[in-house]
C-alpha cells in the first residue's frame, strides 16, 4: 500500500530525478511536474500491484533534447493506434513496457524524433516463439534488440521489442526467458568477458522470476546492476550508490507473486575511480574485523558538499538486514555540539549570555531544583561554565551522576545531584568533563523557551539545516526507534539497560552520519553552505577555555583548527569532526570494544579514508 507520495521518492537531481511505486495518478502528477521543468522521460517501466497499475520512472533535463511523445496505460490496440500515428508523423519508439493489470496488456512507451534515425522495427505481444522468430529474422538482416520488456498476461509470457540496425554498432548479446540462476549466470559469464548490462527486464512465469535482457560491449564508466530487489531493499540499494556518485540510467518494475520486484542499473557519475573505493572498504574491513564491529555508516564533506556515505555490514544480525543510508545510530556524546548549537543560537539572540548564572536567586533555573540553600559555589556556575565542563565537579567519572538513580526523572536527578554532590572545584578552575552539565544544560533551554529541549532543537536546529530524521532515543530493545539499528555489547555490557532517553542533551540523540555531517557544515565558519549561527557565535563556540585550551564550548579543539567530539555508550561508538581544510565526517558503529585503541583507531580510520582519494568529486549528495 502506498501511503504518500513523499514516501515514494527516490532522489532529486539538478538533472534527473527517479521515482517508483506510482499509481497512475501519481504518475501522470509527477510527469507534469517535470516535464513542466524541462524534463523528459527517458525510461518508463509498468506494472500490477493488487490488480492496480504502478509505474518507475527516469527524468532527465537533457539540452538539445529531440522531439518526443510519452504514453502509459495503453491496451493493445491503443499502443499500436498511437504507433500508427506517430510513426506516421516521424517518430520511433525508444522504449516500451509491456505489463498487465488482470489479464490484459497494457503498454508504456516513449518516442523520440531524430534526424538520421537508423532504420527500425518495433514488434509488440509476441509470443516466446515468436520472439524468437522475429528475433533471428532481423538479426540476420543486420539488426540487433535494443530494447526489450518481458511480459506475463494469463500466465503466458510475451515480449516487445525493438530493433536497430546502426553502423559500427558493439558487439552485443541477447537473452530471454532466464530463471534467476541462469540470469546471474549469464550476468557473471557475461561481465567477465568486458560486457556490461544495459537493459533488464523481470516479469513472472509460473509464480517464479525470469528475466530477458541485453549485454553491449561498449562505454568504459563504472556500473552496478541489481535484481530481485524488493520496494525497501530496492531504495536501500539506490541509496547506496547514490551516496557514492552513482544515478540510475535503468529501473524496471515487476510483480512475482502479488508483490512488486524490481531490477535497476546505475551508472557513475564520474566521481571515483575503482581502485579508491576498494581501498576505503578493504581498510573499513579491516577496522571491522580488527574490533567485532557488525555494523558502520559513514558520511564526509567536502566544502560543504556531501561527497561520499557508504554503509557496512548488518543493522540487525538476528534478521540479517543490511545497514542503509537510512539507519540512524545512538550518536551518545555527540550530541553535545547538538546542545552547544543551541545555546550558541539563543545567546546570539539575546535569550541567554554566557555569564548568566545557573542556580540560585538570579540564575535562570533560579531554585527550581534542589533544596537551598545550596553547598558552596554552586550558585556561581554559569552557561559557559557547563559548556566549557568548568564547573567545578560532577564529573563523567564512576560516580558519574548521569549514570545514578535510574528511577529518578530530570527534575529528581538535578535536586538530588545539588544535595547530595558537592562540587570538588570552584567553577571555572578546573576541567572536569560532566554529562550531567549538559543535561542541565538541557533544562536551561526548556526554561528559557519554554519548549521540550527535544522540540526546541528540532525547530531551531535541525529544521533550518534540512534535517527532519532525528530524535531522542528510547531505552530498551522494546523502544528501538523506526530506522534504527541493534547494538550489541561486548565484553558483558549490555546497550539496552541504560536511561538513554534521560541523557537527551548530553548523550540521547539517534541521527544518520549524513545528518550529522548536514549539521556540521552549517556551523563550520565556512562560505559555501549558509551557516545558521553568526560568524561570531561560530568563534566562540570553537574557542577553547583558558583552563583547557584543548575543549571548547561542546566541541574539542586543536592548534589545527580542527573541531570534532566523539561518543561512547555500551552498544556504540561515534565520531564527529570538522576540519581546517575544509572536510566534515561523521561515523558510527552499533558496538564498543573494550580493546585500548578502538576510539583512536576508528578516529584513524576516517583520515585514512581521507588520504585514499585523490580528487574528491565536485557533485553535492546533499
Amino acid at each position: 500500500m502506498i501511503d504518500s507520495l513523499e514516501k515514494i521518492n527516490i532522489r532529486d537531481s539538478s538533472v534527473w530525478v527517479a521515482r517508483h511505486g506510482l499509481t497512475s495518478a501519481q504518475y501522470q502528477s509527477e510527469f507534469n511536474k517535470f516535464t513542466a521543468e524541462g524534463f523528459r522521460p527517458v525510461q518508463v517501466s509498468g506494472y500490477a500491484v493488487g490488480n492496480q497499475d504502478r509505474y518507475a520512472v527516469i527524468f532527465e533535463k537533457t539540452a538539445n533534447a529531440p522531439a518526443w511523445v510519452a504514453r502509459h496505460g495503453l491496451t493493445s490496440a491503443q499502443y499500436q493506434s498511437e504507433f500508427n500515428k506517430f510513426t506516421a508523423e516521424g517518430f520511433r519508439p525508444v522504449q516500451v513496457s509491456g505489463y498487465a493489470v488482470g489479464n490484459q496488456a497494457f503498454y508504456a512507451v516513449i518516442f523520440e524524433k531524430t534526424a538520421n534515425a537508423p532504420a527500425w522495427v518495433a514488434r509488440h505481444g509476441l509470443t516466446s516463439a515468436e520472439y524468437q522468430s522475429e528475433f533471428n529474422k532481423y538479426t540476420a538482416q543486420g539488426f540487433r534488440p535494443v530494447d526489450i520488456s518481458g511480459y506475463t498476461v494469463g500466465n503466458q509470457d510475451f515480449y516487445a521489442v525493438i530493433f536497430e540496425k546502426t553502423a559500427n554498432a558493439p558487439a552485443w548479446i541477447a537473452r530471454h526467458g532466464m530463471t534467476s540462476a541462469e540470469y546471474q549466470s549469464e550476468f557473471n559469464k557475461y561481465t567477465a568477458q568486458g560486457f556490461r548490462l544495459i537493459k533488464v527486464s523481470g516479469y513472472s512465469l509460473n509464480g517464479q522470476d525470469r528475466y530477458a535482457a541485453l549485454w553491449e560491449k561498449s562505454g568504459s564508466g563504472a556500473w552496478v546492476a541489481r535484481h530481485g530487489m524488493s520496494s525497501q531493499a530496492y531504495q536501500d540499494e539506490f541509496d547506496r550508490y547514490f551516496y557514492q556518485g552513482y544515478r540510475p540510467v535503468w529501473v524496471n518494475g515487476y510483480t512475482v507473486n502479488g508483490e512488486d520486484r524490481y531490477a535497476a542499473i546505475w551508472e557513475s557519475q564520474n566521481g571515483y575511480n575503482s581502485s579508491e573505493l576498494q581501498a576505503i572498504d578493504q581498510t573499513v574491513a579491516q577496522f571491522m574485523q580488527d574490533y567485532d564491529v557488525p555494523g558502520l555508516s559513514l558520511a564526509i564533506a567536502k566544502d560543504g558538499r556531501l561527497v561520499l556515505a557508504k554503509t557496512y555490514g548488518l543493522a540487525d544480525k538476528s534478521t540479517g538486514q543490511r545497514v542503509a543510508p537510512r539507519h540512524r545510530f545512538r550518536i551518545a556524546s555527540v550530541s553535545k555540539p547538538i546542545t552547544a548549537i543551541a545555546i550558541m543560537k539563543l545567546v546570539e539572540q539575546g535569550k541567554l549570555k554566557l555569564s548568566d548564572r545557573i542556580f540560585g536567586q538570579g540564575g535562570i533555573l533560579g531554585t527550581t531544583y534542589g533544596t537551598t540553600p545550596y553547598k558552596p559555589n554552586i550558585d556561581q556556575i554559569t552557561v559557559e561554565h557547563l559548556l566549557s565542563h568548568l564547573a567545578g565537579g560532577w564529573s563523567n567519572s564512576s560516580n558519574d551522576p548521569m549514570f545514578s538513580n535510574p528511577s529518578m526523572n530530570h527534575t529528581q536527578l538535578i535536586s538530588w545531584v545539588l544535595d547530595n554532590r558537592p562540587l570538588d572545584n570552584p567553577p571555572g578552575t578546573k576541567h572536569a568533563y560532566s554529562n550531567f552539565g549538559f543535561c542541565v544544560l538541557g533544562r536551561v533551554i526548556e526554561k528559557v523557551t519554554g519548549q521540550t529541549y527535544e522540540n526546541y532543537v528540532k525547530t531551531n536546529i535541525l529544521q533550518p539545516s534540512d534535517i527532519t530524521d532525528m530524535q531522542i532515543s528510547g531505552d530498551t530493545l522494546a523502544e528501538k526507534k523506526a530506522n534504527e539499528v541493534t547494538y550489541y555489547g561486548q565484553g558483558g555490557e549490555d546497550p539496552y539497560s541504560m536511561k538513554v532517553a534521560r541523557m537527551d542533551a548530553h548523550g540521547g540523540w539517534i541521527a544518520k552520519p549524513s545528518d550529522l555531517v548536514r549539521l556540521s557544515v552549517r556551523v563550520d565558519g565556512f562560505n559555501p553552505k549558509p551557516d545558521i549561527l553568526g560568524a561570531s557565535a561560530i568563534a566562540t563556540m570553537y574557542q577553547g577555555s583558558s583552563v583547557d585550551p584543548g575543549y571548547a564550548k561542546g566541541w574539542a579543539v586543536n592548534s589545527a583548527n580542527n573541531h570534532w567530539h566523539n561518543g561512547s555508550l555500551p552498544g556504540e561508538q561515534a565520531l564527529l569532526v570538522n576540519t581546517s581544510d575544509g572536510f566534515s565526517w561523521a561515523v558510527l558503529v552499533n558496538t564498543r570494544s573494550q580493546k585500548s585503541n578502538f576510539g583512536s583507531d576508528l578516529d584513524q580510520l576516517m583520515w585514512k579514508i581521507k588520504s585514499k582519494v585523490t580528487n574528491w568529486p565536485s557533485f553535492d549528495l546533499f
